[in-house]
Formats: C-alpha cells, sequence, structure tokens
C-alpha cells in the first residue's frame, strides 16, 4: 500500500519539519506545507507548481501591503474583498493556475492574524516556503529520481503495447471474416479507438512538465523531438486503427479473395511484432526483467536493431490484385479490401517513417 512517491513525500515533509524545527525559527509549519503542496510526483511538475508558488507568494504579499495600507479604514469586509478580487484579476493576467490561492491565503491570514507583524511575518513565509520547494525539487532528483521524460516514455510504451494488441485483433477479425465465422464484423466488435485517443491525449498532457526540465529553448531538445516523432507515429496508427475498424469486412467467405486477406493479415502481424520491437526498445534491454512502465539507464533509447520487414504475401501484393478471379468478387466488398489495404500501406509508411526520424534525431545528438 506504500509506493515510492508516497514515500519520498512523506521523507521529504519530515526532513522539512524536523529542520525547520530545529533551526528555531518561527512559522516554520510554512516549509512542511510547501513540500506537500509541490510534490507532484515529476521534477518538471514540481518545478512549475514551486513556481507559481512562488509568485503567488510574492504577489499576495505586495497586496496585502497595498491593500492593508490604503483599505484598512473601509470596512473589513470590504477592503478585504477589493484586495482578494484584485489578486484574482492580477493572478489571472499572470497565468497563474494555482499560485493565487496561496496569494490568497497570505492576504486573508496577513489581514486577520498577523496584522501587527507584517514586517516580520511575510519574509519569514516567503523563505520557508522558498526552503520546501527547493528541498522538494532536491528530493526528486536524489530520492528515487522521478523525471518526466522516463514516465511519458513509459507511457508510449504502454500504448504501443495496446497498439499491438489491437493490430492482432483485427488481424484474427480478417481471419474471421475470411472464414465466415459470426464473430466476424464491426457489430460484434468493441472499437479499440476511444481508448487508444484517451491514452494519446493523457500522454500529451505531460508534456509541458516535461518541458520544464529540458531548460532553454526545450523544444529543439533531443528527447522533445523524439517525443514528438512518437506522438506523430502513434497519432497515425490510431487514426487507421479507427478507419480499419470502420472498414470491417462481413463473414463471407469468397476463395478469389483469400491471397488479398493472407497479404493485409501477415503485414498486420508483421506491424505488430515491429511494435513490439519498439516498446523493448523504448522499456531498455532488461525490459522483460523488469516490471511494467520501467526504463533502465539514463538518455534516450535507441531505435530497434532491425526495420520492419514486409511479407513475401504483402510484397506480391499487385500480382494478386492482377488476377482475373479478384475482379468477380462482389463490388462493395471489394471496396472495402481497397480501402484496408491502403488503410494497411499508410500504416507500415507511419512505422518506416517513425523510425526514419527516431535515428535521425538520435545521429544528430
Amino acid at each position: 500500500m506504500i509506493n515510492r512517491p508516497a514515500l519520498r513525500t512523506a521523507v521529504t515533509t519530515g526532513l522539512a519539519n524536523a529542520f525547520a524545527s530545529l533551526s528555531g525559527v518561527l512559522d516554520s509549519q510554512y516549509a512542511a506545507l510547501a513540500v506537500l503542496s509541490v510534490s507532484t510526483g515529476t521534477y518538471g511538475g514540481a518545478i512549475e507548481l514551486g513556481r507559481q508558488r512562488l509568485y503567488g507568494s510574492v504577489l499576495g504579499a505586495l497586496l496585502l501591503l497595498v491593500g492593508y495600507g490604503g483599505l484598512k479604514d473601509l470596512p473589513l469586509p470590504v477592503g478585504l474583498a477589493i484586495t482578494l478580487g484584485s489578486l484574482r484579476l492580477l493572478g489571472g493576467l499572470l497565468q497563474l493556475k494555482v499560485g493565487y490561492k496561496v496569494g490568497g491565503m497570505i492576504i486573508v491570514m496577513g489581514w486577520l492574524v498577523h496584522e501587527g507583524s507584517l514586517a516580520s511575518w511575510l519574509p519569514l513565509r516567503f523563505f520557508w516556503t522558498a526552503f520546501g520547494v527547493l528541498l522538494t525539487l532536491l528530493s526528486l532528483r536524489l530520492f528515487w529520481p522521478a523525471r518526466s521524460l522516463e514516465q511519458i516514455l513509459a507511457s508510449y510504451a504502454n500504448l504501443l503495447s495496446q497498439l499491438q494488441l489491437v493490430l492482432r485483433d483485427l488481424r484474427q477479425g480478417l481471419e474471421e471474416a475470411d472464414t465466415g465465422s459470426a464473430l466476424a464484423g464491426p457489430a460484434r466488435r468493441s472499437s479499440h479507438y476511444p481508448t487508444l485517443r484517451n491514452r494519446l491525449q493523457a500522454m500529451r498532457g505531460l508534456r509541458p512538465n516535461l518541458l520544464q526540465e529540458l531548460g532553454t529553448n526545450p523544444e529543439r531538445h533531443p528527447a522533445a523531438l523524439l517525443l514528438a516523432s512518437l506522438d506523430g507515429t502513434a497519432s497515425r496508427l490510431v487514426t487507421l486503427v479507427r478507419a480499419m475498424e470502420r472498414a470491417a469486412l462481413s463473414p463471407q467467405p469468397l476463395p478469389q479473395l483469400a491471397r488479398l486477406h493472407r497479404a493485409e493479415a501477415d503485414l498486420l502481424g508483421a506491424m505488430a511484432d515491429q511494435l513490439q520491437h519498439w516498446e523493448r526498445a523504448i522499456r531498455g534491454p532488461a525490459a522483460g526483467e523488469q516490471p511494467p512502465g520501467h526504463r533502465q539507464g539514463p538518455g534516450l533509447p535507441p531505435p530497434p536493431s532491425q526495420g520492419l520487414v514486409l511479407p513475401s504475401s504483402w510484397l506480391q501484393l499487385n500480382r494478386h490484385l492482377n488476377d482475373p478471379a479478384v475482379n468477380t468478387a462482389n463490388s462493395a466488398r471489394l471496396e472495402r479490401i481497397a480501402v484496408r489495404l491502403q488503410l494497411c500501406s499508410q500504416a507500415e509508411r507511419a512505422i518506416r517513417d517513425g523510425e526514419a526520424r527516431w535515428a535521425a534525431i538520435l545521429d544528430r545528438r
């Protein structure tokens, strides 16, 4: 029931509280509060939350000094409301998502509790807040480092694993349609597209934390370029999966189309196997010995040593299409087959392009 992030947060909070208590300096409780509020699980996320907490503290302190000095003659609810409204307005202009909450606490507590000691309370509160933020960032680098790059790469590896299952499921559906199984067809199979799309969108939401970790000019960093390439390939494959699910074949065994179905099925299997190589490359050389989502070693993962190998049945597709017997099939089914073959060709191209960009990014590094 105890995981590493929770244990790291507990240890860091205890260290901050112990150091602050032993120092004998007043208002030391704000160090532990800062640790609890900034510990988000990744180093980049902690940087962003810590930055906003410090900005909010400074903004709240300034508005408290101005508001308390200029509006204290007004009724308390009126002066406090005007100051808090100004904080919300300025916080929105500065694009503070959580920092204005910290500033609001400073205004309320300073106005109601520490009105006689603002000159000492505000610097001490900011000092302990900054100390808690720095201690949190240090813990995220030293105690079971939690970097956004490793988290996002693990998420892409999980997505590739799911794409493998989807491609194999599409292959199975094609074989069932070719044999006339009642399980084939879009009505009997649930769509995988919503799950894949949600996973892809969730991974894109992690990218801002990574950009915080990469420092100056992060968009040109090899890690950001690699993730953009992986995202582009995954996006193309997810979109193609949706189109292939819509073009599912009805169960109708036609011997004259068996070789076309075999070529498509073999390509789907080859692409699933290649995505498995991608997943192993991202997780690391010892992925089979590690828990899911774990990748050993620093730096960027190298591309698979072997590219996508097209099956012989797919390479002979043009000859199969020129077979006169193919034209005897139903025109509607032939149109669906043509759409599926085109989608398979686009998926194969997406994998090849992704591998080429992957290798080029690591060569430029």
